[in-house]
């Protein structure tokens, strides 16, 4: 067990740098939220994942710097990056990844009208001719249906 005060500043600043690592997880957490929208059963398994995700981060943390010994400046590290993090960074961080995403979404959305634009220009040519058609298209079911109306009232009148 090295107790170095070199150590223990190399466990507080990697517990400070965890801190914020685990404060950008939550802000990605919050932006996915915020465009998911989930219900009760979804918004239950969205914090558990992150809450695992959170775990993990904090476990690999602990072992890679300190060999997994809980401190009470570790705590401190946590906090304090996380709260560095949110003052900080938090806000630059959400507005850029919101603005991201809704680039993204743009994007995807002008990829898929243009896509559908051709099939939009075709139904638009194609409409008129089936609605001249479909006239001609309904005679032999309405034929069909007025001889199923006349075996029907024939049956009924033998009886």
């Amino acid at each position: 067990m090295d107790t170095s005060v070199q150590k223990q500043i190399y466990i507080f600043l990697a517990t400070l740098y965890g801190g914020i690592i685990m404060a950008f997880i939550y802000d990605l957490y919050r932006i996915f939220r915020y465009y998911s929208k989930p219900k009760k059963i979804a918004t239950f398994i969205e914090d558990f994942i992150f809450w695992m995700i959170v775990s993990i981060v904090a476990v690999i943390i602990l072992i890679f710097s300190s060999w997994g010994e809980l401190r009470g400046y570790v705590f401190l590290g946590f906090i304090s990056g996380a709260l560095l993090y949110n003052k900080l960074l938090s806000r630059f961080i959400i507005t850029s990844l919101v603005n991201l995403v809704n680039l993204i979404i743009k994007g995807l959305k002008k990829l898929i009208d243009t896509i559908i634009a051709p099939f939009l220009i075709m139904k638009k040519y194609l409409v008129k001719p089936y609605k001249k058609v479909k006239k001609y298209l309904r005679i032999p079911s309405i034929f069909f249906g007025n001889i199923k109306k006349y075996i029907k009232n024939i049956i009924m009148k033998k009886k």
